[in-house]
């Protein structure tokens, strides 16, 4: 009892972020103001996905350990998981609070990171050392830091999507420390 299989739990995943975008389209949010157009890469929006990309497989690799290449992974929960989670931090959550703090960029964009890390607190409940959680929680708070200013910038969640998806790839070979 409570086990949720992969595929439902993928197809879930994106339930958050469709219910938190419609909610702001029928609102009156425009799909522009939820980040949901096909945009350019900045330079500096591609600087910022370097740092975060090295920042995240930096903190990956070194505890990870290998478990050999798993292609259903790689080819569909990483993906998933990457747009899902982009789905509903920066093109849902991040814009609801630029709503509620109009003038106040910086601070929406801090405060849906603190929920970003949060989301990912799961080793807290698991019986991990304290360093693991930390880092669990501040590995994805600095990343959404990352990706909420790429997106704000760029004005496109496109880019946030491809560059998590991609590091889910990666990291799902590898087994971290419990």
């Amino acid at each position: 009892m409570g086990y949720i299989p992969q595929k439902a739990a993928v197809l879930l995943a994106f339930v958050p972020g469709i219910l938190g975008v419609g909610a702001l389209l029928l609102v009156g949010q425009r799909r522009e103001e939820c980040y949901l157009r096909f945009d350019r890469l900045s330079g500096r929006g591609f600087a910022v996905l370097v740092g975060v990309f090295i920042f995240a497989l930096a903190a990956i690799l070194p505890v990870g350990e290998w478990q050999g290449w798993e292609w259903r992974a790689a080819l569909i929960y990483a993906p998933a998981s990457g747009i899902s989670q982009e789905l509903f931090f920066r093109s849902a959550l991040l814009p609801a609070i630029q709503v509620i703090w109009i003038k106040r960029a910086h601070l929406a964009l801090i405060i849906h990171s603190v929920f970003f890390g949060l989301w990912h607190i799961a080793p807290l409940f698991l019986g991990a050392p304290i360093w693991v959680v930390i880092a669990v929680m501040a590995v994805p708070f600095i990343s959404g830091l990352g990706w909420g200013w790429q997106v704000q910038r760029d004005r496109t969640v496109l880019w946030a999507m491809i560059q998590h998806s991609l590091i889910w790839v990666i990291g799902l070979q590898f087994a971290m420390p419990v």
